[in-house]
Order: structure tokens, then sequence, then C-alpha cells
């Protein structure tokens, strides 16, 4: 199983793979994993390891993180900046004279208005100076899919070995980030081995992806090669909701509709065993709307705390009961402005990063929980968050700020969902409003369907994943693959 999400990380691309690998080894496999030793991210929760099944074999090749790197040379450039400062400041007041008389910079590119949506690529380029047109440059044509195409050298020969020495029967890969699907294409070529590619999030469709190819036709044309390889190659393909299926059957229309399955992102029922009726973290009595994790970069939540501002700003009732919680998301300086030039900061709060134990006290704290999804078709339309599957087993109302697709169709099926456009202000302050109506009537509840709620529980997709492996394996029967060299 090779991933480069892996405990001690945390996050949803973690658990996915975790929970397949718990359950796996209940149903008579025996799961080796193939991750990094030195990850480079923000997401840390070591508590996840202790799901580990023991005999688990877990092998951590290093690498070198680019992103560390460029985050290392940032905040060096941030001290520096900072002392060159302080000595102008010392240099006394005909210097500070001279410098102020310099002609004002241009700045790059102007700050993002309310509703846009702002990618990576845009972001880093915003940023302005010489280092972001460098990096700019190595992300567009060197550190190609990702900065982890580093990793693959070493990786492919660990590989090789791991799989000599385990006598693998399959190979099982997931992706992002996408430098893994390439991997398992090069060892699938040089094993032989039954491959079952996960493709958690699209390639060459996706929003950030897109992003690369302005400019770069070779680029796309690479990634494009790579992403044909996977249907050609692999004896089978997961995607994590029926619209991605569609897209790639149009898209390769040579692979048989057989040899792609759905298997959705989910829940563990045992993840909530610990969970407290009486709130932990969150101040009983009110009504709270609760995110938890990652909210992705390119949505924009002013026009929902415009929402909010209007709602609290004309009735003090309305203030003191209401509380809008953002449970390890990641703070922007613009939000924060905008929050404190309104005084909203007791009602619009963000709190740390927590374990995933605690993330899900944080949803039994709640009454109302929300997601946040970039309102354009390749990813408000057709993802599926992990945080949905969690938010589905609290049985809660959930508001979804996106646009109408899967994830809309999902809630409203499993009865507990509102969608909402996340620009549309007038919408969403009505929501809220009924919201806090019934909450203060005590009628604030959800309607679920537990046959749809039941589709996504980790145990059963472990159970559709042996399946596909099981049948992975049975057609190379006839033709057994060569031993890896």
């Amino acid at each position: 199983m090779l991933t480069f999400r892996w405990p001690p990380q945390g996050g949803g691309g973690v658990q996915r793979t975790l929970k397949f690998v718990k359950y796996l080894s209940r149903l008579g496999w025996d799961p080796v994993v193939h991750t990094v030793s030195n990850p480079f991210t923000d997401l840390w929760d070591p508590g996840l390891g202790d799901e580990v099944p023991p005999g688990v074999a877990v092998y951590r090749t290093p690498t070198v993180e680019v992103e560390a790197i460029e985050t290392g040379l940032s905040r060096l450039g941030g001290r520096v900046r900072g002392l060159l400062r302080g000595a102008r400041g010392r240099g006394g007041a005909a210097e500070r004279r001279r410098e102020d008389a310099k002609p004002a910079r241009t700045p790059t590119t102007t700050a993002p208005a309310a509703g846009a949506v702002v990618g990576e690529r845009e972001a880093r380029l915003a940023r302005g100076g010489r280092l972001a047109r460098l990096q700019d440059l190595a992300w567009g044509r060197l550190l190609v899919p990702d900065p982890q195409v580093v990793w693959l050298p070493g990786a492919f020969l660990r590989s090789l070995s791991i799989a000599r020495r385990h006598r693998v029967a399959a190979i099982y890969s997931t992706a992002p980030p996408q430098s893994l699907n390439v991997l398992a294409l090069a060892l699938r070529r040089r094993t032989g081995l039954p491959w079952v590619a996960d493709l958690r999030d699209p390639w060459t469709a996706g929003l950030h992806r897109n992003q690369w190819y302005e400019g770069n036709p070779s680029r796309r044309a690479r990634e494009e090669r790579w992403e044909r390889s996977i249907f050609e190659e692999a004896d089978h393909v997961i995607v994590v909701n029926e619209a991605a299926r569609e897209e790639f059957l149009a898209k390769y229309p040579f692979c048989p509709p057989g040899r792609i399955s759905v298997v959705t992102n989910g829940f563990d029922p045992a993840d909530f065993a610990h969970v407290t009726a009486e709130p932990r973290f969150l101040e009983g009595g009110r009504l709270h709307v609760t995110v938890t994790g990652h909210v992705e970069t390119m949505f924009d939540l002013l026009p929902f705390f415009e929402a909010v501002r209007r709602v609290v700003e004309s009735d003090a009732g309305d203030r003191a009961l209401l509380r809008i919680d953002f449970v390890g998301t990641k703070r922007q300086p613009r939000y924060d402005a905008w929050i404190a030039e309104r005084g909203l900061g007791d009602v619009i709060r963000f709190h740390a990063y927590v374990p995933h134990a605690d993330s899900v006290q944080y949803l039994a704290d709640s009454q109302v929980l929300m997601l946040c999804m970039t309102p354009v078709k390749e990813y408000g339309a057709v993802k599926i968050l992990g945080k949905m599957c969690e938010y589905l087993y609290t049985r809660k109302p959930v508001l979804a700020l996106t646009i109408p697709g899967v994830t809309s169709r999902i809630l409203e099926r499993a009865g507990v969902g509102t969608t909402v456009d996340p620009t549309d202000v007038d919408a969403m302050e009505s929501v809220l409003r009924r919201y806090l109506a019934d909450f203060r009537a005590g009628t604030l509840r959800a309607h679920p369907n537990e046959e749809v709620i039941a589709t996504f529980d980790r145990e059963r997709q472990a159970a559709q994943l042996s399946d596909i492996l099981a049948a992975a394996i049975a057609g190379h029967a006839g033709a057994p693959a060569p031993r890896p060299s």
C-alpha cells in the first residue's frame, strides 16, 4: 500500500488509508505500508498511529521536501528583513527620510476581492519578488506532477525490495499527491503485479492543477499521458463518487465500466466511542455552527461572515446565542482584520488544530455542522469531503455552502442537509435565522435516512476494497506476475 499520508500525519487522506488497513487486516489481508519518513505538513496527529493493527509492516523512506526548504527560506528572509528594518531604524531620521523619498514599488498583483477564487499559483505570485517567480518556475517546470516527485527514485528502489521481501500479491496506491500514481505505474511495469489505483481527487481536471497548465502545454501533455496510463494499465481504479466515475468513463471510453468503482470517503463508528454527551470544548446553551478541519484556500468566507454580521447586529439575543466555530482551520489575515474591524471576535472563532479524537468531540458539542466547498464545478459539484461523512454519522443538521452537485444530493438523500450558494448573503442570513428560531423552540434537528448513512461506514467500504483486490489478483491467476527483481 503506497501512500504519502500516514500517521503521525493527520488529515482526511491519512484517515482513508488508515481505515482501509485497519479493516483489511480483519478480513484476512496482510497490508504492507510504504510511506515517507520525513513529510512536510502542519497536520500532526500521533494518536492515529494507535489504530495501526499489530503486525502491519510499515516502511518509511526519506525524501527531500521542497516545501520545507521554501518555508525555511521564507522565514529566514523574514528575519533578515526584520533585522534590516531594525538597522534602518537605528540609522536615524535622515536615513528614514531617504527611504521614504524612494518611489513606491508597484505591487505585482492586487488583493483578491470578496468572492474571488484565488488558487495556489496565484497566491504564490501575489507574494511578488524574485523568489516568488523562481518558485513558480520550479513548481511549474521541474516539480511535475507535484513536489513529492523528489521522493520517487528512492521510493521505487525501496518498493522493489519490500515487494520481494513480503512476496506481495498486489499493489494499492492512493493519490494525491499524484506522484504516487507515477510510482505505482513504474512498479506495475517492473513487477507485473496487479495494481489498484485509488484516486481521491481529480488529476488533470482538478481546479488547482489547471492553473499550472496555463502557458505550459508540455506539462499538461505529460500529466495527461500519466493519467491515461492509469486507465490503460491499472487492474482497477477507485474513485470517491459517481460523478468522478462518469467523467473518467467519458474521457477514457476504452476503459471497461467494470474496472472503475466508487468507494466513498466514510466514517468509523469506533472513532466516536469516547464522545461524551455533555459538551467538553464548546459552551452549552448556545447554537454552535462548526467546521472541522481544512477549508479550501480558494473558498471565500467573507460573504458568509457578512451574513453572520447582519444576524447578530440586528438582535442582541441572537448575538448572545450564535457562535461560528472553525476547528483546525488555517486563519487568513484578511479574515482576522475583517472580524476585528466589525467587533465579531466573540461570535466568529478560530480554534487551533486538534487531534482527530478531539475533533469528533467538537462535532458532538455542536448543533449544526458546516461544509465550505469552492463554488465551481471542479470542486463543489463533484468532490466528497471526508468530514462530510463524519458529519453524517452525528445525524445533525448540516449547512453546506456549495453549489448543487454530489455533496448536496448525498445530504438531501441522507435527510440532514441544507445547501446554500456561498456567495448568496441573503440566503445564508435566512438559514441562520431559521436555525436560531428552531434552536429557541427546541426543534432544531435533522431527519436522518439510516439506510443512506450506513453506506458510508468504513468497515463496509474496506469490504468493497477487499473484493476489488481479490478480483484483481484472480485476474492474474492465469498469467502469474513475474517476481520482482
